[in-house]
């Protein structure tokens, strides 16, 4: 992955169940891998190479990347399983990004309903979206 614009920063994360009670980073059940945090941690330009640390019992993984001003539009969302016959690419003006051996789950037009009262803040954040997603079983 290749910084191109100032970010706040990016995490990277293992997900082995989820907790749609919270919001954000933390309804996921998983390792962080803090490599990813603090090689993009307030950067302008950054590269960050590594090789996913993979899990036994991990779901999926889900790349997350705060905008500089947290501005939501501008907010990278990642979600991915292993497979060794496919890659994800991004390139933008803010990051490129390449991952191997991965494929992305398109779950932006999912919409969670789950019974419950949950904030505007939950139902617009892309995480408990995908939380949700896992959790109702939809296919990776």
């Amino acid at each position: 992955m290749e910084i191109l614009k100032k970010c706040n920063f990016f995490w990277l994360r293992d997900i082995r169940n989820v907790d749609i009670s919270q919001c954000c980073a933390k309804c996921f059940i998983g390792d962080k891998d803090n490599r990813v945090y603090y090689g993009t941690l307030h950067k302008s330009n950054a590269v960050v190479d590594i090789i996913v640390k993979q899990h036994p019992h991990a779901k999926a993984y889900y790349l997350c990347g705060l905008s500089d001003g947290f501005v939501w539009e501008l907010n990278t969302h990642v979600a991915f399983v292993p497979d060794s016959n496919s890659e994800v690419r991004i390139e933008n003006d803010r990051i490129k990004l390449h991952i191997t051996n991965a494929r992305r789950i398109h779950f932006w037009d999912y919409v969670p309903n789950p019974p419950g009262n949950y904030t505007k803040e939950q139902r617009s954040c892309r995480n408990w979206i995908f939380a949700n997603y896992l959790k109702d079983g939809m296919p990776l």
